[in-house]
């Protein structure tokens, strides 16, 4: 009796078992698409530049984005729009909307604390809202070709 071929047969079907397995949990969370992880790495930037970074600062006096009520507030919806487009990714359309809305009040809170500043000047901070605003932006670049992609697929059934 032969048991290479057994093996062998086992051997893939149990690769076979592990790669649906996996291939479903990531696609489960949609993890993998591009969108998701530049969407999450916007609001995670957020969130730093919110409590670890000075947006304004002269010598040794600094201002956080968490000093400025009105711009944290603008900052906290622009996080829950990033982090909730993440969950809507059946629904591309509407992630394109969450995420320009997600940009419209990202730049509220810059021109918040912009306008704020008094004699203040500008700090690291500051500068780096331009790292979500650009994320975001290619969240919703590959959101259209992910869009692009489905229709072009539903066209040659």
């Amino acid at each position: 009796m032969n048991y290479v071929g057994n093996n062998t047969n086992k051997s893939f079907a149990n690769k076979l078992t592990i790669q649906k397995t996996f291939n479903f949990a990531i696609n489960k969370k949609m993890i993998q698409r591009p969108q998701s992880i530049f969407l999450f790495f916007a609001a995670f930037s957020i969130v730093i530049i919110m409590y670890k970074v000075p947006v304004l600062a002269i010598g040794e006096e600094v201002k956080m984005l968490t000093d400025f009520m009105w711009g944290q507030t603008a900052a906290w919806i622009s996080i829950f729009l990033g982090v909730f487009s993440i969950a809507q990714f059946k629904k591309r359309s509407n992630q394109l909307i969450y995420n320009q809305l997600s940009k419209f009040f990202l730049s509220i809170s810059f021109f918040i604390v912009y306008i704020g500043k008094g004699e203040l000047l500008p700090s690291k901070g500051l500068f780096l809202f331009v790292l979500p605003y650009i994320l975001l932006i290619l969240a919703n670049r590959f959101i259209k070709k992910d869009e692009k992609l489905v229709k072009s697929a539903d066209r040659i059934r």
